[in-house]
């Protein structure tokens, strides 16, 4: 049985006072099933890489192709490591946040090519100063 919105059990209280506790059937779904979970992040961004490591060595030397096409295939790869790993354990663990686990999985690798990026950057400066 369905109820109807404009039902008048759900407008305000005649008294004015709303009550202190929620229903048993609202306070059910709470924040905590949406939230990240960091294990999962961490260990579907660790999967994420070793899809694309193993893709890039796949796409090189099994393959034979060019490190252009193995790249493509190296970032599919990523992308499905961290895909599918993020959503089994988001599944596993109950948790309904798979694809902010999943999210956050992603800007977790950037943000590491990004320090990475910075390093050889600044590796390299260091090394062009000392040389000359």
């Amino acid at each position: 049985m369905t109820q109807d919105w404009l039902s008048p059990e759900l407008d305000a209280p005649e008294n004015g006072e709303w009550p202190d506790e929620l229903p048993a059937d609202v306070a059910e779904v709470g924040g905590a099933d949406f939230a990240p979970s960091l294990p999962i992040i961490l260990f579907s961004a660790a999967c994420g890489v070793a899809g694309g490591v193993i893709g890039l060595y796949i796409g090189t030397v099994l393959l034979d192709l060019g490190i252009e096409l193995s790249a493509g295939v190296a970032t599919l790869a990523m992308l499905f490591g961290l895909g599918i790993s993020g959503a089994v354990l988001s599944a596993l663990s109950g948790s309904r946040a798979a694809p902010v686990n999943i999210l956050f999985s992603c800007g977790l690798i950037l943000l590491a090519l990004m320090l990475l990026a910075l390093c050889v950057l600044a590796g390299a400066l260091a090394g062009t100063l000392l040389l000359r």
